[in-house]
């Protein structure tokens, strides 16, 4: 009778464990993980000593990615554009095949966002035609966006005039940005600003505008963690831009959500002159 007793208990709790577990899953569910693919490049330009970029081809452009669609909980706030300034090519290189590694990483790739922005202290690149919080909103849909960080040809108006007044090769190789929606299987184009750097809306003209307070050389200012501190070299007068992308989104409890990143490329700027 004990032993037949003490195998009823055992049958009791076990049920009850049993019960408590379904319950308690049912109602708490398990953790959701989300995954954001990320945006696709389209036109890649990487500046080499051996291969350098000519200027009708010194432009980033990329598309968001369809794929990147809000679901039940879960927000897409859409794709950020990070970039960082560097005085030597080799600098500039190095951190790119570091972050290279973190993205060839399964283990790394997926915070490789947060890499970029915490670690390698990459910033924000703005519009100076938006407010938005991301550099473009998209929800399931593909938008194009090309970037040109940098006038070529000497612009015949002021800073701040219309692009109208501008001469024709001045206002086709000015600094922009345009966004293209696709409607039907082809590409509009649906409106542009200006790049800017993450702080006080300075260009990215160098010197090379008559309005220096807005266009200064970098390190030439304070506020300037856009420009890499990690070497001494310098070629001078050239700078060089790694530009990345990544989509963000957010779930109920406003926990962030980021894409692995994407290299859109490396471009030269030089100060010197607008030929470049």
């Amino acid at each position: 009778m004990k032993a037949r007793a003490k195998h009823t208990v055992k049958s009791i709790f076990l049920s009850m464990f049993v019960t408590c577990f379904i319950i308690l899953n049912s109602g708490c569910g398990l953790d959701e993980y989300y995954v954001v693919e990320g945006p696709d490049v389209v036109y890649y330009p990487v500046y080499t000593a051996q291969d350098p970029i000519t200027f009708e081809h010194n432009y980033v452009e990329f598309s968001t990615n369809s794929k990147d669609e809000s679901i039940g909980s879960f927000t897409i706030d859409g794709t950020d554009v990070y970039y960082k300034i560097y005085s030597s090519l080799s600098a500039c290189s190095s951190e790119y095949s570091a972050l290279n590694t973190l993205l060839n990483n399964s283990s790394s790739k997926t915070s490789s966002a947060s890499s970029l922005i915490n670690s390698y202290k990459f910033q924000k690149l703005k519009n100076n035609l938006s407010s938005s919080d991301v550099f473009v909103k998209h929800d399931g849909d593909s938008i194009r966006v090309r970037i040109r960080l940098t006038q070529y040809l000497e612009p015949t108006y002021s800073y701040d005039v219309d692009e109208s007044k501008m001469d024709e090769g001045s206002a086709q190789y000015s600094p922009q940005i345009s966004y293209f929606m696709n409607i039907g299987g082809e590409w509009h184009f649906c409106y542009k600003g200006s790049p800017v750097r993450y702080y006080d809306n300075r260009s990215f003209d160098f010197k090379r505008n008559s309005s220096t307070f807005k266009a200064p050389l970098p390190r030439s200012t304070s506020y300037e963690d856009d420009v890499s501190t990690n070497t001494s070299d310098s070629d001078d007068g050239f700078w060089y831009i790694n530009l990345y992308a990544f989509t963000k989104g957010h779930d109920s409890s406003f926990t962030t959500y980021y894409s692995p990143i994407v290299h859109l490329g490396t471009l030269r700027i030089d100060a010197n002159t607008y030929e470049n």
